[in-house]
């Protein structure tokens, strides 16, 4: 067990699931709060309305912390790092669509 964890304790091994897990968050999210919708209208509303980006891509990267836990629990210290790394790739979105869109 010990040699898996130190296989998969690596950075990319939790950017990889940081980049996916929003995307993962955003379909959470249209489920929760727009079941009434299917993913590509969902798609449309979030596209055709500029004020929505912002808020959706930061509600999005809270399902970061699900990986982000897990990788602290199983003391994967490296992976929990790629998975900040994310969501720093993440943060110049944000703010962007926050500020300048």
């Amino acid at each position: 067990m010990e040699s898996i964890k130190r296989q998969y304790d690596k950075l990319v091994a939790g950017l990889i699931p940081g980049l996916i897990g929003p995307w993962l968050g955003a379909w959470l999210f249209n489920l929760i709060m727009f079941n009434h919708l299917s993913i590509l209208e969902f798609a449309r509303m979030i596209i055709n309305t500029g004020s929505t980006h912002a808020p959706l891509i930061s509600v999005s990267l809270i399902f970061n912390l699900v990986f982000f836990y897990l990788f602290l629990r199983n003391d994967m210290y490296n992976a929990a790092k790629g998975v900040i790394m994310a969501v720093f790739l993440y943060a110049p979105f944000v703010v962007y669509f926050k500020y300048v869109a």
